[in-house]
């Protein structure tokens, strides 16, 4: 079982580390970035802005709890540092192809 503090704090340290990484997650960014806003701000991570692109968040999968998507959260890191490398061209799982992830709040990143 993924606890969400302590996916929120490794995940910290991972974005603080290169915050670049954000991107590995693809579609399920924005709900970690969500996952991170609950235990920590911008003071923490300039990341932690208030921007959310709807179009992003549409292309996750519907999961039935937070444990599945978590869980299907770090698979898409797993995949995304082994094979995309950070790319900003991700992979679309709800309709297939890719879309570009840019999260202003990166600050160009």
């Amino acid at each position: 079982m993924i606890d969400p503090k302590t996916f929120a704090a490794s995940t910290l340290q991972l974005l603080q580390d290169d915050p670049r990484r954000y991107r590995l997650f693809g579609a399920y960014w924005y709900l970690v970035k969500a996952v991170l806003k609950k235990f920590y701000t911008s003071d923490n991570l300039h990341l932690l802005g208030d921007h959310v692109d709807r179009d992003a968040v549409e292309r996750m999968p519907q999961h039935t709890d937070l444990q599945s998507a978590l869980a299907a959260a770090v698979e898409e890191y797993r995949k995304n540092a082994s094979f995309n490398l950070g790319g900003s061209e991700v992979e679309d799982l709800a309709g297939g192809g890719t879309f570009r992830l840019v999260d202003p709040d990166a600050g160009g990143l």
